[in-house]
């Protein structure tokens, strides 16, 4: 990022160039915007050699202007008038149409008094180039992006050391920073983010409130989900883990797996109390417990085994090793909570279960 977009790019090719000096980076683009894919967009672009330009005694702008002949289409002069109307002339290069890339590079130019051949001051090349000028916060903005052929951690040191190189000599006014880990979980998009699990809880509370046919139940419902965060989040900090994208794809995908088993449990409960009203809580619950928790162990065990491949190997690859351990951690959290915490809200469903006793005693 930077004030001046000329100066900018031209910063921004030098890091260019110091990042294809490893052997594993083959191609770097630059571009207004980062991407999934690859632009495909290329534009020719003149290359400058500034020590060859004071050699020869010419200024860009002289070699530009002594060109521009050469590629000049529709160049109006001037008006021919005749008894009838009047017709505008223009002027086409003729060479505009014949001149390729090697012919430009070797055709005999001449700035003032200085005669020149452009290979020898210049290169021609095409480059992938940016089709927009971006702006972030009154500052113009490139991105650079590359495919390193290596391990993970590898690449991040790489791009670390490239960034720390270009902000201890960039000028004042400009500097680099890495968007690769928080490009997805970026700072000014925290709260939409945030407001996707609010969504998926909100959407949990409602479908639950329809099975149970209660506003009370969907509450015991959703409260596994942050005792299962609880695990997440002592995952990442005991085994020092970076959070990224992948930490917060496994809250989206906590906040619909651990919910199940209290689904399961309350579920067996209520249709136990419906056809047995005089029967003690403890025991309905008891009886419920009983038939889903080999189910439930089962479908946690069997999903904590899918995700240990994820975390095997030398290096934690990102997004999928933090999508991996905060999952297991959180389904170990939610699992734990299944036992101690579930059996407290006996009391919280109790006034239904006894009103609806006292209901069935009267009939």
């Amino acid at each position: 990022m930077g004030y001046n977009y000329d100066e900018l790019n031209r910063l921004a090719k030098t890091l260019q160039d110091s990042l294809l000096q490893y052997r594993r980076i083959k191609e770097v683009s630059i571009d207004s915007k980062f991407s999934w894919y690859k632009n495909d967009y290329t534009e020719f672009v003149f290359d400058l050699d500034k020590e060859k330009l004071a050699q020869e005694n010419l200024l860009p702008v002289d070699l530009f202007r002594s060109m521009t002949p050469l590629f000049e289409k529709s160049m109006y002069v001037g008006d021919w008038i005749t008894a009838e109307r009047i017709e505008s002339l223009q002027l086409f290069a003729r060479q505009a149409g014949e001149l390729d890339v090697w012919n430009t590079e070797n055709y005999p130019g001449k700035a003032g008094e200085n005669s020149y051949k452009l290979s020898e001051i210049a290169n021609i090349e095409k480059w992938i180039a940016p089709q927009d000028i971006a702006k972030e916060n009154q500052q113009y903005l490139l991105c650079l992006q590359y495919e390193y052929i290596g391990a993970y951690q590898q690449a991040q040191t790489v791009t670390e050391r490239a960034i720390e190189s270009f902000n201890r000599t960039a000028p004042l006014g400009y500097k680099a920073e890495n968007e690769s880990s928080y490009y997805w979980w970026g700072k000014e998009n925290n709260f939409k983010q945030y407001g996707l699990l609010f969504l998926i809880v909100a959407i949990i509370f409602f479908m639950s409130g329809i099975l149970f046919n209660s506003l009370k139940q969907p509450l015991v419902i959703i409260f596994i989900i942050p005792v299962s965060f609880i695990g997440l989040f002592l995952t990442f900090y005991w085994f020092k883990l970076n959070f990224d994208q992948g930490g917060f794809a496994a809250f989206i995908l906590l906040s619909g797996i651990t919910v199940n088993a209290n689904i399961y449990v309350l579920n067996e409960y209520n249709n136990l109390r419906k056809s047995h009203p005089r029967m003690r809580l403890i025991t309905a619950y008891i009886k419920a417990w009983n038939t889903k928790v080999r189910p439930i162990f089962l479908t946690i065990f069997s999903t904590i085994l899918g995700f240990i491949p994820f975390m095997l190997g030398e290096y934690k690859e990102a997004f999928w090793f933090p999508l991996a351990a905060g999952t297991i951690g959180g389904l170990i959290a939610s699992f734990i909570a299944l036992f101690f915490f579930l059996p407290l809200f006996m009391r919280f469903l109790k006034e239904k279960s006894m009103s609806g006793i006292i209901t069935a005693s009267k009939l």
